[in-house]
């Protein structure tokens, strides 16, 4: 029993971490749903996939093998589907469809990459010796994989679906799915290929770098044109995965370490911005920008914990924004 699962599972610090931090906002969400959940239909069928997407999350962060980690990488694409799905808005089934085109496309592009390095190991183990990017079937199947993670965490050009989501989907979803696990999941396996099944060269580095820089540029671009809350909030998300691809494209040891401190610190302060975001739409009845003015009044403590969030998002020290952002920088001044 144990030797079957030291062959499909692996549990070293980083995925003991990811796998605490998943676990700690499945049960934010699951409290915060309270509100949420009460009086609508199909209220054990929500926790029913909220629970699951926690189980899949976990099988995913633990898994050692590529089969494995497929199917639940997998699952949690029609997950999000069925969660979106709850949303009552005029455009949730779109949005639904959508983000299932998305996540199932490029999981489909991780299925060609998984078999390229079959092709080049001869095994679907994850605990390999790094594979150089020396081939172009090398660096066909890192593209690939990255592909998967960069649409998991919301990175341009797979984008698309994060502010439609946090504009249509119930608020407990978005603040758990787009807003906390898919990153921690997306710039986890990010960061397992980058640095344990591929050894990476100047030019892919370059190339993530390029792409974080340019997603933090267009996505806070994005935002500033915003007029509804949640959908302001969703690009933002897409903005902060850009900080985590930077950090982690440094190749650097403060850089990467900075990528992955700022991918627990979004999922906190992004979380809270949500949630709060939720309060206000439940409170006022609209997240539309250009009807909202006034609120803290109503609403110190959302008022506060907005505040707080905000200035994590934006850098401000001493809030925990600050210093993974630091970090990211060291790492690319290095």
């Amino acid at each position: 029993m144990m030797d079957l699962i030291k062959n499909f599972f692996k549990f070293d610090h980083l995925s003991l971490l990811v796998g605490g931090f998943t676990i700690f906002f499945s049960l934010l969400s699951c409290i915060y749903s309270a509100g949420f959940i009460r009086k609508k239909d199909g209220r054990m069928t929500y926790y029913f996939l909220l629970f699951l997407t926690m189980l899949t999350s976990l099988g995913a962060v633990f898994s050692s093998h590529f089969i494995l980690f497929v199917v639940f990488w997998g699952f949690l694409g029609l997950l999000l589907y069925l969660l979106i799905s709850f949303g009552e808005k005029e455009r949730t089934s779109y949005t639904a469809k959508k983000t299932f085109i998305i996540i199932g496309g490029t999981d489909a592009l991780m299925l060609l990459g998984i078999a390229l390095v079959w092709r080049l190991t001869h095994t679907f183990s994850m605990d390999i010796q790094p594979l150089t990017l020396d081939s172009k079937m090398a660096v066909l199947a890192y593209l690939l994989l990255a592909a998967g993670a960069f649409a998991k965490a919301g990175a341009m050009p797979f984008h698309t679906w994060v502010p439609d989501v946090a504009e249509d989907a119930p608020t407990p979803v978005t603040a758990f799915l787009p807003a906390s696990l898919d990153k921690l999941l997306g710039i986890y396996f990010l960061t397992r290929i980058s640095l344990d099944i591929f050894e990476m060269n100047g030019a892919m580095n370059t190339f993530l770098m390029a792409l974080g820089s340019f997603t933090i540029i267009v996505a806070v671009m994005m935002a500033l044109v915003q007029h509804d809350l949640k959908r302001l909030l969703g690009y933002h998300a897409v903005s902060q995965v850009g900080y985590m691809v930077l950090g982690i494209g440094t190749g650097t040891l403060i850089g990467i370490a900075g990528g992955l401190f700022h991918m627990l610190n979004n999922a906190i302060y992004k979380s809270c911005l949500f949630f709060s975001g939720g309060a206000v739409e439940k409170k006022c009845g609209t997240t539309d920008l250009d009807k909202l003015g006034g609120v803290a009044k109503f609403m110190p403590i959302t008022f506060l914990t907005f505040l707080i969030a905000s200035f994590s998002i934006s850098g401000v020290p001493p809030f925990n924004g600050f210093f993974s952002k630091w970090a990211i920088y060291q790492g690319v001044i290095e």
